[in-house]
């Protein structure tokens, strides 16, 4: 049985670039970061892990931007998510070397080789630490020739060339990520505002003449969003037994 618990750290950012490929081979490359005090932890794959000063960390440009794009994919970077199973293996196996049990959920690129086509996706693959975060305030710093070696390390799988195109190519994408989000949540508010003031203007109809609560249920039906229809049903089904108007609109309000 595998349990997930929700951990929210204040005092930590959890964030993480994640690159898969599907088709003729896979191919899987993921940065992760931790950011707490004036520090940053970083595994990046086929490199290792290693904690640094943030202050050091930011004379690297290429480790900066992959930091900078990483903070565009993930909602809450307070939040990581402990899975607590007694399974020895999970899923993700084949993108870890080592049984993890801590991640984060945000989105990351996948790629088709067959179709040629690279999109964000997310609530598929996520991105797992190899600590317990909780551990980090009392690990060491690593030594500057630990720092210097995993630095070349990391620059032997960079090139300048690929590296400035794929850095556009991640940065348009999230763009167009982030845009849909924002679209869609300016959707849901104009949907949410639209349905208020369409409830407010029903109910003061039920102060003309000949108009009952049958006929405001009729209306509201009619009128009203599937979405929302929940929030304000039951004020509708009791709009005769409120004592005035103001009552039934502060109710709406709160709704």
């Amino acid at each position: 049985m595998t349990i997930c618990q929700n951990h929210y750290i204040p005092d930590m950012e959890f964030s993480g670039l994640f690159d898969i490929t599907h088709g003729r081979i896979i191919y899987i490359k993921y940065f992760l970061f931790i950011k707490f005090d004036n520090y940053i932890y970083i595994d990046i794959k086929g490199v290792g892990d290693i904690i640094m000063s943030f202050e050091e960390f930011n004379k690297n440009k290429f480790l900066k931007i992959y930091y900078e794009l990483s903070l565009l994919l993930i909602e809450n970077k307070n939040m990581i998510i402990e899975k607590i199973s007694n399974r020895e293996y999970n899923h993700f196996d084949f993108v870890y070397t080592e049984k993890r049990d801590w991640y984060i959920d945000c989105a990351y690129f996948i790629e088709n080789f067959i179709t040629n086509s690279k999109e964000i996706q997310k609530d598929r693959y996520c991105c797992y630490y190899n600590i317990n975060p909780n551990n980090l305030r009392n690990m060491e710093v690593s030594t500057e020739t630990q720092i210097d070696k995993f630095t070349k390390t990391f620059l032997g799988y960079e090139r300048a060339y690929y590296f400035q195109i794929k850095i556009i190519n991640y940065t348009n994408l999230i763009i167009d990520y982030n845009a849909n989000l924002m679209e869609k949540e300016l959707g849901e508010l104009s949907t949410f505002f639209e349905d208020k003031k369409n409830v407010l203007n029903l109910v003061a109809l039920n102060d003309k003449k000949g108009v009952n609560g049958d006929v405001i249920r009729v209306i509201y039906n009619f009128l009203i969003s599937a979405e929302e229809k929940r929030k304000y049903s039951d004020i509708i089904d009791k709009i005769e037994d409120y004592k005035n108007i103001f009552e039934i609109n502060t109710k709406i309000l709160e709704a």
